[in-house]
């Protein structure tokens, strides 16, 4: 159905650029950082987290690949203290969405991670995105931390 590919240089520029972007906006749509402070939050989060790009240590990009060989999504998982792992992002390009892509690609990271020792996976998802919540649930991840605001 689909199995994982290492990014390679190249492929990894293309995407660092647009997944400055689409965290910043996610930034802002959360309402964690103003607009005008949400690009620059995002750049330093992945300069810090990627600092060698796709060769950074304990760092691994995929890209998600259907049955014919199309790029259909990405999957960025990385090593923390504790053999623990972090899954940074993870996305299905639109038109291959609730096909099963996402199961399958979050069972193949699994994987993947307990090849490299990792006991545990956490990651973090925006509250205003109920179709992943809905997907890590069913994988069985549990909510461990939330954040609430409220205007006044």
């Amino acid at each position: 159905m689909c199995y994982l590919r290492p990014m390679n240089a190249y492929e990894f520029e293309h995407y660092i650029k647009s997944a400055v972007t689409e965290y910043a906006s996610e930034l802002t749509k959360s309402g964690m950082f103003a607009e005008k402070d949400s690009l620059k939050k995002s750049q330093q989060t992945f300069d810090m987290l990627l600092k060698d790009g796709v060769e950074t240590d304990g760092q691994y990009l995929f890209h998600i690949i259907n049955e014919t060989d199309a790029i259909i999504g990405m999957i960025w998982f990385g090593i923390r203290p504790n053999n623990e792992g972090f899954i940074y992002d993870f996305s299905i390009n639109e038109a291959f969405r609730s096909q099963g892509f996402g199961t399958k690609a979050m069972e193949l990271v699994e994987t993947e991670a307990k090849s490299h020792g990792i006991k545990k996976l956490d990651l973090h998802v925006f509250g205003h995105n109920f179709a992943a919540i809905s997907l890590y649930k069913k994988m069985g991840y549990e909510i461990y931390s939330m954040n609430m605001s409220k205007e006044i």
